[in-house]
């Protein structure tokens, strides 16, 4: 654990994709037409530079969560936490909010099951909660591994990234910390367990290669990154 605190303290892991960040705002923006009012936003792992608050509306207030000390800029609230020791929930002190962002946070995680238990306490009914992760089942990795070739976002050692032949792949790179890679049926395993109803899944390209918009529309199961849409299920009286 220690050296996963070291590795946290020296690189930023949340790097922004504007092509996810677009399609996440585009989300946010759709639910605060249907609200017609002000929202309250969590962004879990918003990083040092937030970069998600270019994108949201200046009326709405909103949170920032991040292992970091404090941030670059100035928000409506910073909340320093350790979503791997930590509970969200007691940090937040029983607040609730409309729309919780969670954008690349659970692959780094030790128990994703455990953040999506404090998330739903910190949603009400009607409460959006935006998830994207990398797909380990992404058709490049599927392809890399024929060849013996470590897949992408898999990491293997807690300092280097390996098996990846060449540094094109990433060879010898730092790691980015993931912890837990999902496929997309993982992913929907995972909601069904924490009764989490899918509202709308979205599949990402993040490089801008071609062959990424071809697949990934093929089958979500084929695309490097998905945003997925939540809502609590509610219970039947």
């Amino acid at each position: 654990m220690r050296n996963y605190h070291n590795f946290l303290s020296k690189y930023e892991t949340a790097m922004p994709s504007w092509n996810r960040l677009e399609v996440i705002a585009s989300e946010y923006r759709t639910y605060k037409k249907e609200a017609n009012r002000n929202l309250r936003v969590l962004d879990i792992g918003c990083g040092r530079n937030a970069y998600l608050t270019k994108l949201i509306s200046k009326e709405d207030f909103y949170v920032g969560c991040d292992y970091y000390p404090s941030v670059k800029k100035k928000i409506g609230k910073y909340v320093q936490i350790d979503l791997n020791e930590e509970s969200l929930s007691n940090k937040m002190r029983g607040d609730v909010f409309d729309v919780i962002f969670c954008g690349e946070v659970i692959e780094h995680l030790f128990s994703p099951d455990d953040l999506l238990d404090e998330m739903k306490k910190l949603m009400h009914k009607d409460s959006i909660l935006i998830i994207s992760t990398p797909n380990l089942g992404y058709y490049v990795n599927r392809i890399l591994l024929l060849f013996g070739i470590s897949p992408l976002f898999l990491e293997n050692s807690s300092r280097y990234k390996l098996g990846r032949k060449l540094k094109s792949l990433g060879q010898g790179n730092i790691t980015e910390g993931h912890i837990r890679v999902f496929t997309y049926g993982a992913l929907k395993d995972l909601f069904k367990l924490k009764q989490l109803n899918i509202v709308r899944v979205r599949p990402v390209t993040i490089w801008g290669f071609w062959l990424d918009r071809i697949f990934s529309r093929l089958s979500k199961s084929f695309s490097p990154d998905n945003v997925f849409v939540l809502q609590k299920k509610q219970n039947k009286k």
